[in-house]
């Protein structure tokens, strides 16, 4: 007689949490690449930008491993669709991440010393929208055992509200940057271009990390 595992199959939340916690530790490189480029240091950079170019790949590949896994045939509490969009965003949360570091590497870059503070708080906010994010990721598992009703689901979506209201000043601090550098004709028009090439990068990992939250919102809104 075939087990219930083999007629349903595994449950994907696990593996999910795994994959998330791997794009964290993409997301917290994003301070020393921040900090090596303020410090004009190339060589930390490269060795920088190789560490997480590493860790994104072993993102990709569980990614693939949930992908190729996922059941059809197992009864998930929430749509198999939500799952899938859930995956595809965090995976776009990595992407975005590696894209900061590669940006980096494009040539010596000049943060305006005026301009230093805010780009590191854009930095840490990006960071704190991160964090929260694997705060609500890892729940999963705990809303998979109530079927995403009951009290924890009313608590999980309270930390999708701080999870969007973070990216939402990170989007604050993104426009404030973009003021500055374009009001600033001492600025090199190269810088100009990289240093706003490297906020888009980042405000993406907070937008893409927030519809992951949203993500979650629905899977337990149609509950």
């Amino acid at each position: 007689m075939r087990s219930l595992t083999g007629l349903f199959g595994r449950s994907p939340f696990e593996p999910l949490i795994e994959h998330a916690r791997k794009v964290h530790e993409c997301v917290a490189m994003v301070r020393p690449v921040a900090e090596a480029i303020i410090a004009k240091d190339a060589e930390r950079l490269e060795e920088l930008q190789h560490e997480m170019s590493k860790t994104e790949f072993e993102a990709d590949q569980l990614k693939d491993t949930i992908r190729h896994a996922l059941p059809k045939r197992y009864f998930l509490p929430v749509n198999r669709e939500d799952v899938a969009r859930f995956l595809s965003e965090m995976d776009k949360v990595a992407d975005d991440t590696e894209d900061f570091a590669i940006i980096a590497t494009f040539r010596t870059i000049t943060i305006p010393d005026d301009l230093k503070e805010d780009f590191l708080a854009l930095v840490d906010k990006v960071l704190e929208v991160s964090q929260l994010l694997l705060g609500v990721a890892e729940e999963l598992a705990v809303l998979q055992r109530e079927a995403f009703v009951g009290p924890e689901s009313n608590e999980v979506l309270m930390r999708i509200q701080a999870v969007c209201h973070a990216e939402w000043e990170s989007d604050k601090l993104s426009r404030r940057i973009a003021r500055r550098i374009y009001s600033d004709d001492n600025i090199k028009p190269i810088d100009v271009l990289l240093i706003e090439k490297l906020c888009q990068s980042l405000t993406q990992i907070a937008d893409h990390a927030e519809n992951v939250g949203k993500n979650m919102r629905l899977m337990i809104s149609r509950r």
